[in-house]
């Protein structure tokens, strides 16, 4: 009996501790989804869904192991409950898979689907998809991977719960027609509240309401309140399509009668419209396209998917219209298609980074020195080194003793050229930094963002946690290089991790124990929100459009914050030059303000003043110059895209703000001069970018792409912007 005993304490001391830990990890993953629907773009904050196979309790930690765009690993740590769980990461590397933790247990691996192009648009669609959308862009005359990828979105559940979580999404395109997606939702909903966010701080939303549309606006907590241009009141009825066919320039006509094989078009009315409306039925905008914050709303009153219009067989083209998009020819194969070989990046992001890597005092050795030295090197040792013993001192044997020597004066010459090109290494000298920091607002929703590039060099092999740690509202995390160059999230060589241990991402602002190589470089990117933006920072601009020229005052209030060098106002196609602007002043504009074709800004400066080169200069994608990169980057979709760059802008196209300019927005962009000293080893260089509203005349260019003159009953061709579809 005894025997007996003692083998039961045996037989339980072995399985207690499986026991114990059974019980630490309750849960067992089931299913973990990427993205919107399995889509997502790489170096790009991305939803990651997470389902248990049971619910967790409050507390419990999660981790996700993947890797930055060096392919350094890194882990994202987050506090998780219940049955299924949406978490924000960013992964770093084409096809490489990402890792799961709970509670500090075993790392369960999953293969993830392939991201998609970095240049290829993603629309989400929320509702119904069939609205002429799809065959709008198989009409775009470009390569398959520049296409917009439309995603239908099939829940509203797995949203993400952070405004910068649609980093990856170019477009959201919300339709009312499937009314049941939205049961439940208000304005004061966790996913609304981050949709608005979203639009505010630089998205675009396509919203076509219809007759669907009533039950999300006639309550004062209606969610479709938040994006419409204008107040509402009530819902209405449009009788006849004429004015759509006019827009198009069909002469298909749109058949309505009030019955179910073709009724009217029931929409919402919007009185006090902002934003500039391209079709209305006397008072009832029918389509408008308002700035939304940073952000533009392009409003459809209508459904595109049932009839009438979903019958109409100029459906495609005017959702093209509505879109603005540009459906020029274009050759099948890139015209610039050889710049990520020759410049390592081509995207206007990579550009930026690259002018952040120049650090003072940091020589970086040409590769045509490198060629050099290893030329010699080869051509001293296997033709120098055998003539010099073999025809001069006649003794072979010595090649034991030359060849060790020939290998240690080459070791010296390599090793003095890389430390010449080294900073001084005095006290407090351990990184050397450059960053970059954009500040954008909008004067009349008092919507403001900023935005910091970080570029860090180090000249010793070090792991840094304090310099990466900020707690403002946003998000702050390692930066990527898109495409497949060197050091690009898209390699196509497999190269060995050089850390097996990297950094932690613990919240969304702070990212800890960056390892950095001796001598090398890395790049990190935050954005900050909050509040209004205050009256101290605001400019105000009182400005009219006459014949497509501002006209009016801009004051700078006595208290304002910056003081800013190098300022243009853009507006239609012109940049008109106003220099500095400092508190108190106030800027009188007239048609002899002077001004450039905005085209301009595509020029180099130097070159610009040299009218001998200037009618043949174009944008040098080259250039490290921070200011004249960063005008082109706000204003890359205005200035004609990637045609006129030969560099996309999709990897932060939230950061373009062209689409503001097809608005009732004028734009001010200046150099703000930083108001504090700058420790040794640091650059910093500040960017001012303010929209304000500008009160549009009917002899405003900018106020169609073909004007509907009810008085002639003609239409009449009006200026077009150079927006192009990237």
């Amino acid at each position: 009996m005894l025997r007996l005993f003692v083998l039961l304490c045996l037989f339980c001391g072995l399985f207690a501790e499986p026991l114990s830990a059974a019980a630490e990890h309750p849960s067992a993953l089931t299913s973990v989804r990427i993205g919107f629907e399995n889509h997502y773009k790489n170096g790009l904050w991305t939803p990651i869904v997470i389902e248990f196979q049971d619910a967790v309790s409050d507390e419990q930690k999660l981790a996700i192991r993947s890797t930055d765009s060096d392919g350094t690993p890194i882990t994202y740590h987050y506090t998780v409950s219940g049955e299924r769980t949406t978490v924000l990461a960013k992964l770093g590397r084409k096809d490489a898979p990402i890792r799961i933790s709970l509670n500090d247990g075993e790392f369960q691996t999953f293969d993830v689907p392939p991201p998609v192009n970095a240049e290829r648009p993603i629309y989400l669609i929320i509702g119904n998809e069939d609205i002429g959308l799809q065959a709008a862009v198989a009409e775009l005359m470009l390569r398959e991977d520049r296409r917009p990828l439309l995603v239908k979105l099939h829940s509203l559940d797995d949203l993400p719960n952070q405004w910068f979580g649609y980093e990856a999404v170019e477009m959201i395109v919300l339709t009312t027609t499937e009314p049941q997606l939205f049961e439940g939702l208000t304005a004061n909903s966790p996913q609304i509240r981050t949709l608005n966010d979203w639009v505010q701080l630089g998205g675009k939303m396509l919203l076509c309401v219809g007759k669907d549309a009533g039950q999300f606006l006639e309550p004062d907590d209606g969610f479709l309140r938040l994006f419409l241009p204008g107040e509402f009141d009530g819902m209405t009825e449009l009788r006849s399509g004429a004015l759509f066919e006019r827009f198009v320039n069909s002469h298909r006509q749109i058949f309505m009668n009030g019955t179910e094989e073709a009724p009217f078009m029931r929409m919402p009315r919007l009185i006090e419209p902002h934003g500039i409306v391209f079709v209305r039925d006397g008072d009832l905008p029918l389509i408008v396209r308002a700035a939304h914050g940073l952000g533009t709303i392009i409003y459809f009153g209508g459904d595109l998917s049932g009839r009438p219009l979903g019958t109409w067989r100029d459906r495609t083209t005017l959702v093209r219209n509505i879109m603005q998009w540009n459906t020029e020819r274009r050759g099948a194969v890139d015209p610039r298609a050889g710049a990520m070989l020759q410049l390592g990046y081509n995207d206007i992001s990579g550009q930026i980074r690259s002018a952040l890597d120049q650090f003072e005092g940091v020589r970086v050795i040409p590769f045509s020195v490198i060629l050099i030295i290893l030329t010699g090197y080869w051509l001293v040792i296997g033709l120098f080194d055998w003539f010099f013993v073999h025809k001069v001192l006649r003794k072979p044997i010595l090649t034991w003793v030359t060849f060790p020597l020939w290998i240690v004066l080459f070791s010296l010459l390599t090793y003095t050229l890389a430390a010449s090109g080294r900073p001084s290494a005095g006290e407090g000298s351990a990184f050397l930094q450059n960053t970059l920091t954009l500040y954008d607002a909008d004067v009349e929703s008092g919507v403001y963002r900023t935005s910091v590039w970080y570029g860090v060099y180090s000249p010793i092999d070090q792991h840094y946690s304090e310099m990466f740690v900020d707690k403002s509202v946003g998000h702050f995390s390692w930066h990527g290089l898109p495409g497949s160059g060197l050091g690009g999230m898209a390699p196509k060589t497999v190269s060995p991790p050089v850390w097996q241990t990297g950094s932690n991402q613990r919240s969304e602002v702070e990212i800890t124990d960056v390892p950095i190589q001796t001598r090398s470089t890395k790049s990190f990117f935050g954005q900050y929100h909050g509040g209004v933006l205050d009256n101290s920072n605001r400019l105000v601009a009182r400005l009219s459009d006459v014949e497509g020229i501002p006209i009016g005052t801009l004051e700078v209030p006595d208290d304002f914050a910056f003081s800013l060098t190098n300022c243009i106002l853009v507006y239609g196609r012109w940049a008109l030059e106003l220099g500095e602007l400092r508190s108190g002043k106030t800027i009188n504009l007239t048609r002899t303000t002077p001004r450039r074709d905005m085209r301009d800004l595509l020029i180099p400066p130097k070159t610009l003043e040299d009218t001998r080169l200037r009618g043949m200069a174009t944008y040098n994608p080259q250039s490290t110059e921070l200011e004249y990169i960063v005008r082109v980057m706000s204003l890359h979709r205005a200035l004609g895209g990637y045609e006129s760059t030969g560099l996309h802008h999709a990897y932060q196209s939230s950061l373009d703000m062209s689409e503001l300019l097809t608005a009732d927005r004028i734009l001010l962009l200046g150099v703000a001069v930083p108001s504090v000293s700058v420790s040794e080893g640091f650059r910093q260089m500040y960017f001012f970018r303010q929209s304000f509203p500008i009160a549009l005349s009917e002899l405003s260019p900018r106020l169609n792409l073909q004007r509907y003159d009810p008085r002639t009953d003609e239409l009449e061709e009006r200026f077009q912007p150079g927006f192009h579809t990237d």
